[in-house]
């Protein structure tokens, strides 16, 4: 049995994405026109759009339990902070892309990092008398892309039995 560790992505939707910002599933693929017929959720209407623009430019949607996990967050602290100001509202899977309590609410790879960049300049804990920013809960830059499925990092064990990470490399898919 080998001692490297692997970091595995995390889940997310697969059928639905975020193209322009907008929330958008899958109705019709036509691979002969080189056309993709999509569902925007939010203004209920289908879009036709060209294949390679939908491949180009099309985010990953996660749910938010999905994304406080990302985070290093309990899922109860999402709609909190969303009060405070401090990260930007879901959004809805319903008519005006408004979240709203039932109804399911998603966040794209970008607020997902967008947020992780916030996260990371607040401080956790008592106040420092240094002013300084003390903020071990947050994931690094590194460690989301990897829980997002963009890279991977390999951890190898050291003598006293920490993992340490020994190679990066960046997914692109």
């Amino acid at each position: 049995m080998s001692d490297n560790v692997i970091i595995y992505k995390a889940k997310r939707t697969k059928t639905l994405w975020f193209l322009n910002g907008e929330l958008v599933k899958k109705v019709h693929l036509s691979r002969a026109a080189g056309m993709i017929t999509l569902f925007n959720i939010n203004t209920r209407q289908r879009v036709l759009v060209p294949l390679a623009e939908f491949k180009k430019k099309r985010k990953r949607s996660y749910l938010v339990s999905e994304s406080a996990k990302l985070l290093n967050l309990n899922r109860k602290s999402m709609p909190r902070l969303v009060r405070r100001g401090i990260i930007p509202p879901a959004t809805g899977a319903v008519e005006g892309g408004i979240s709203r309590f039932g109804k399911k609410a998603y966040y794209s790879e970008d607020n997902i990092r967008d947020m992780r960049d916030i996260l990371a300049g607040i401080h956790m804990g008592r106040p420092r008398n240094d002013g300084l920013i003390t903020n071990n809960k947050t994931p690094t830059a590194a460690e989301l892309a990897v829980s997002l499925g963009d890279s991977a990092i390999l951890y190898q064990r050291d003598a006293d039995g920490n993992f340490v990470p020994v190679f990066t490399e960046n997914v692109y898919g």
